[in-house]
Order: C-alpha cells, then sequence, then structure tokens
C-alpha cells in the first residue's frame, strides 16, 4: 500500500460523530488530550510533555497533511460539536504492510460506545476505501476496555508482540471475515 492510497477520507462521519482533519482552532484539545495522563496511560510512551505535543502537532500539519497524508483526524459529537478525541488509521511502523486503526478519547467520553463506532467506521473505510484484505488494531494486555472496543467492533486476537515498553497485544479483521 503507497502513500497515496492513504488519500481516502479527508472527512466523514458516524451515526453520531464528524471526524475531520485538524484545523489550528483545535490546537488546544489536541494538546489537551495528549497532556492528558489517564488518556495517554496505553498511548505509546504515554502522556506527552507541554513541547513534546506541540512538536507533534506541528508534524501533523508539517509532515502528514501538506504531503496529503489525511489518516488523522479530529472527533467531534454531531450532537454539540464538542470535542471528544482523535481517531489514525495507518500503517503501522513496525510492519508498513498492516494497517491499524487507533482511537484516543477525552475521559469525559469514555463508556459512550464511541471508540467501538469510530472503530467500525475505520474498519469499513479500510475495507471499502482501501481494499484493505485485513485490518490491525495494537493494545496493552491491560488495557480491557479498549480490548472490548476492538472485540465488537469484529475484530479477534492475532498474537502478541513486544517493544520497549513491554509486551502488547496485536487484534485483526480480515475482510473474508466481515463477509
Amino acid at each position: 500500500m503507497n502513500a497515496s492510497a492513504f488519500l481516502f477520507m479527508k472527512n466523514f462521519a458516524t451515526e453520531r460523530l464528524i471526524l475531520r482533519l485538524y484545523a489550528e482552532k483545535d490546537k488546544t484539545d489536541f494538546l489537551e488530550l495528549f497532556a492528558d495522563k489517564a488518556v495517554m496511560k496505553h498511548v505509546d510512551k504515554g502522556v506527552l510533555a507541554r513541547k513534546q505535543a506541540e512538536n507533534l502537532w506541528q508534524k501533523l500539519f508539517d509532515e502528514f497533511y501538506s504531503k496529503g497524508l489525511t489518516g488523522l483526524w479530529a472527533v467531534f459529537a454531531k450532537d454539540n460539536r464538542r470535542f471528544v478525541g482523535h481517531a489514525t488509521f495507518r500503517p503501522r511502523p513496525e510492519i508498513k504492510d498492516d494497517w491499524e486503526i487507533g482511537y484516543i478519547l477525552k475521559q469525559a467520553e469514555w463508556q459512550k460506545g464511541f471508540a467501538t463506532e469510530i472503530a467500525a467506521k475505520l474498519i469499513e473505510l479500510g475495507f471499502g476505501k482501501l481494499n484493505l484484505p485485513e485490518i490491525f488494531a495494537t493494545v496493552d494486555d491491560d488495557n480491557f476496555a479498549s480490548i472490548r472496543v476492538l472485540e465488537k467492533a469484529g475484530m479477534s486476537f492475532k498474537r502478541y508482540e513486544f517493544d520497549e515498553q513491554g509486551r502488547f497485544s496485536v487484534y485483526s479483521i480480515r475482510r473474508i471475515e466481515r463477509q
């Protein structure tokens, strides 16, 4: 899968959510999300210092959006346009042919079904727009809420992998399983 195939959706919606490219007006929400210790407990290396979050924000525009890589979205509730979180669909850093979905939600938005809604929509786009044979997600072994989300979206445990933080689980769903 090449980068040009990544140009699949700039803005889209689910039943209750709007996913769109970040805009400058979203910077405060973005920085607060990535600086929240509880939210970031199971995300990559954890909470980002202010400078790290600002660097990530700038990278979003300088290295992703400017090159047409649109797989990172701000998520908003349709009912009142409040910021809900972040969603991503990208090649896995470790295995470029494996595409993975991701979501990060504000604490106030947990347990509302939003993560499942995001995951299901991203899977739908991956099979429909990108024509992928399989879609992946990675999750910390002790992140039971996210594991439930992935299972509700139709994904199942595939294998364990390891990185500098330790062991994590890889989940996936194959196109054939959706037919």
